[in-house]
């Protein structure tokens, strides 16, 4: 019963400090992430994503090991 919460609540942490290492807006997403738990994590990667092609610009490509 407890493990929900706990789970919740570190990826709520976890979202957080990302958020704060990409120049996000760290407290938003936070919020969002201990409303829905681990179900943002695929919205945050794709947003965090989009941004960083945004401020690269179009022409250019991103080196994924």
């Amino acid at each position: 019963m407890l493990l929900v919460p706990v789970v919740w609540l570190v990826v709520a942490v976890g979202v957080y400090i990302a958020a704060l290492r990409s120049g996000m807006q760290a407290l938003q997403w936070a919020l969002a992430a201990l409303f829905t738990g681990p179900f943002l994590l695929p919205l945050f990667n794709s947003h965090k994503r989009l941004l960083l092609c945004k401020v690269r610009g179009k022409n250019s490509s991103l080196f994924r090991p």
